[in-house]
């Protein structure tokens, strides 16, 4: 899937993100959280891995958005 971000484009699929996540223990998710080989991580946690970004650089919606568009799910803590 292409996407835009913060005027970049960027190519990456469910299975790139999916690898990428493959050895990252996750960090306790605040409000939202998405489900990556059977863990749960905080959107920003995983954009900012798979593209290398600080996560200053991008908004938590724009990390769920997507993630939605790639497939996942995005839930929210309870």
């Amino acid at each position: 899937m292409r996407f835009i971000l913060n005027g970049k484009a960027y190519e990456k699929t469910g299975e790139d993100f999916e690898r990428a996540m493959a050895d990252v223990q996750p960090e306790v998710p605040r409000r939202y959280y998405v489900v990556i080989n059977g863990k749960k991580y905080p959107p920003k946690q995983v954009l900012a891995k798979v593209l290398d970004l600080g996560r200053i650089e991008f908004t938590t919606m724009a990390a769920g958005n997507i993630l939605k568009r790639l497939g996942f799910k995005l839930q929210r803590t309870e």
